[in-house]
């Protein structure tokens, strides 16, 4: 499930995709099926859902995790969160502490989920990327508490060599089609990552229909694990054709089901 607020909507880009079509792309040519989830819709591409909405600040994309999660039951959680906060400039002092509660909430709502969190992307306006790099320390912060007990927790870096820069925004804040193809390589990093460490699980029984019209997730999961259809690798196996539902992707039995900010 790919949770947050406007870019993970997909203002800036000409389709609305955000980064979401291109990782799904991705993680579907490495072998994986995938099926988005979220409350909302949007983009040119049949697999739209996203639990994001524009101009949310942190209580409110931690509002509506707590909402989807439960709904959804993803197992595996993309959240981009804090860059409206920080639209003002100055600081955000407890962004890691209401970040770090909106993660233990995943960890609680949706049971066996992992949670792939971003740094947030660059700013053209001097104070707002000033208030974000703040942001990003704290967010370092809480991923190494979330390291040291062992956590379902990957952190991804929304400002290294591979991530936007401010040539691929389209505004000051939003990125272009480019800058959103960026994003997706670093998404599907941490997400190779979370694989690769063994975090993610099966995702569970929550009854959604995949948006190819086949079964629920878990009945699809069960037989992918009878060898009926071709199994991805959860946590760490050898898988063959894995699985993902995308909340913003599933990977099933081995499958992920993934939301976004």
């Amino acid at each position: 499930m790919a949770a947050g607020a406007s870019v993970t909507f997909g203002v800036g880009s000409t389709t609305g995709n955000s980064y979401r079509k291109d990782l799904r792309d991705m993680l579907v040519q490495a072998g994986h099926a995938v099926n988005f989830v979220g409350q909302h819709k949007n983009g040119n591409f049949a697999d739209n859902e996203v639990e994001a909405t524009s101009g949310f600040v942190m209580a409110q994309i931690a509002g509506a995790v707590r909402t989807a999660a439960p709904m959804f039951l993803p197992n595996l959680v993309l959240i981009e969160a804090g860059t409206n906060n920080c639209n003002n400039g100055g600081k955000v002092p407890d962004a890691g502490a209401n970040v770090t509660a909106m993660v233990d909430s995943v960890f609680s709502l949706s049971p066996g989920a992992t949670v792939v969190l971003a740094t947030l992307l660059q700013n053209k306006i001097a104070a707002q990327d000033a208030c974000r790099i703040d942001v990003n320390m704290q967010y370092v912060a809480m991923a190494s508490r979330f390291e040291r007990e062992g956590a379902r927790f990957v952190l991804v870096d929304m400002r290294s060599p591979d991530a936007p820069t401010t040539a691929d925004l389209n505004d000051t804040r939003h990125p272009n089609d480019r800058g959103y193809q960026k994003m997706a390589v670093v998404w599907n990093q941490g997400i190779q990552t979370a694989l690769s460490k063994g975090l993610v699980s099966p995702p569970a029984s929550n009854g959604i229909p995949l948006d190819n019209g086949g079964q629920s997730t878990a009945t699809a999961a069960v037989q992918a694990a009878h060898g009926v259809m071709a199994a991805m690798a959860a946590g760490g196996g050898v898988l063959e054709t894995p699985r993902v539902v995308l909340c913003l992707a599933c990977i099933l039995a081995g499958g992920i089901v993934i939301f976004g900010a």
